[in-house]
Order: structure tokens, then C-alpha cells, then sequence
């Protein structure tokens, strides 16, 4: 199965526009999002209607209580973490408190003030949340993991054998390991911050490779 996997649009619907179909003409099956669409309803509803998985984003928790209805109930759903078949994906990072599965219950935990990198850690720049991360995948035998919030389309893979941790940045493809785990910073759809176009991940299970592509389009 060929995934799409985009996060970060930031109210540009053009981007997510864009993204989708370069997506199709990949002949991707599906489509994953992770976090943060932005506060306009119109993407919201446009994710709901084609059925696309999303997991829950800063901008979901800070902004659930502007949505009401059908659409409030459906955000507020929103995992925090998808995990299937050796692979996971999580707007973020994957080590999110136990009482906050869900947009709805992160939205009544977080309080005013709180920082949001408690939640949200950047995982480019934070050596220590990069690291936990890679520990979360070896204790749950994970061996790829997507994640989106730094708006720059990297990948580090870390092979535990060795103990020998490398990065690269995109456009590339990555050839996946059941001996190493990878992490995929899938970049923005939205507003990316290296570069005019924009970023996704097109992720092919059975073939075990990750397109790291970029799109031009508009930005916000």
C-alpha cells in the first residue's frame, strides 16, 4: 500500500490541494495526515469528507473550542498517535501522556501557560526528544515513524547494532531496514520552512521505501 503522509497546513488550501494531487498521480492509496490544518473549517471538512486519518496537531488542541457541531465531535476524535504494522505516525513525537489519547482530552488538560514543546517537541532541535523517540520505537518494535510540527523535511535513522544515528534531508528515497528504525520529518504542506515548495512523504509498505517528495505551489 502506497500512504501519503502530510502535516502542517496552516489554513493553505492550495497547498493541501496540491499535495493531494501530486499524491493521486503517485497512485497513492491513501492519504494520513498529522496535525495541525489550521483553523479554517473549510480543510477540516475537506479532510472529513475524503476520509483521510489524521492525528491531532497543536493548532487542533488550541483551536477546538472555535468548532462546533459534526465537525468539533470529528476533530476532537482525532488520535494523538496512529500505529500499525511496524509503522507510526504522530504529529510530533510518539511519547504523549497516557490521559490525552484523544484532541478532546488534550484540550481540557492543557492549561493556560503551559508550553506547548512539553507536548510538541521540536525533534530537529532537541537532541534529548530525538533520542527518546528512537528509544520509544525500540521498546515497541517500531521501525518507521512519521512525524510532522517542524516544518522541515528530514529523516535520521538509527541503527541500535552499532549505536551509529545519521540524517538525511529531502528530496530523497529511503530504503527501510527491519534492523534500524527510521524517523521521517515528512515537512510541510502548508508553510515549509526550507524552502518554496512544498513537503509530504509517499510511503510504500510493501516495497519498504519513503519518497521524501516537494511540490510546488502556493504558500500562504
Amino acid at each position: 500500500m502506497r500512504t501519503a503522509v502530510f502535516a502542517d497546513l496552516h489554513d493553505n488550501y492550495t497547498g493541501l490541494t496540491a499535495v493531494l494531487d501530486d499524491a493521486q498521480a503517485q497512485q497513492a492509496d491513501r492519504f494520513i495526515f498529522l496535525g495541525d490544518a489550521g483553523h479554517q473549517p473549510r480543510i477540516l471538512a475537506a479532510l472529513q469528507a475524503r476520509g483521510i486519518r489524521c492525528v491531532y496537531g497543536n493548532w487542533e488542541v488550541s483551536g477546538l473550542r472555535r468548532l462546533s457541531g459534526s465537525l468539533a465531535e470529528w476533530v476532537g476524535s482525532w488520535p494523538a498517535l496512529i500505529r500499525e504494522d511496524g509503522a507510526a505516525y504522530c504529529h510530533a513525537s510518539p511519547e504523549m501522556p497516557a490521559p490525552l489519547p484523544t484532541t478532546a482530552a488534550a484540550a481540557a488538560w492543557l492549561k493556560k501557560g503551559m508550553s506547548w514543546s512539553a507536548l510538541f517537541p521540536r525533534l530537529h532541535r532537541d537532541i534529548d526528544a530525538l533520542w527518546n523517540a528512537l528509544a520509544w520505537m525500540h521498546s515497541h518494535n517500531v521501525h518507521v515513524l512519521f512525524h510532522g510540527h517542524t516544518h522541515v523535511q528530514m529523516a535520521w535513522v538509527w541503527n541500535p547494532t552499532t549505536n551509529k544515528l545519521r540524517s538525511l534531508a529531502g528530496p530523497a528515497t529511503i530504503h527501510l531496514s527491519s534492523a534500524e528504525h527510521t524517523i521521517i520529518g515528512v515537512g510541510s504542506a502548508g508553510v515549509p520552512e526550507d524552502g518554496g515548495a512544498l513537503r509530504y512523504a509517499l510511503y510504500d509498505d510493501a516495497a519498504g521505501v519513503v519518497d521524501l517528495r516537494r511540490v510546488e505551489g502556493e504558500g500562504t
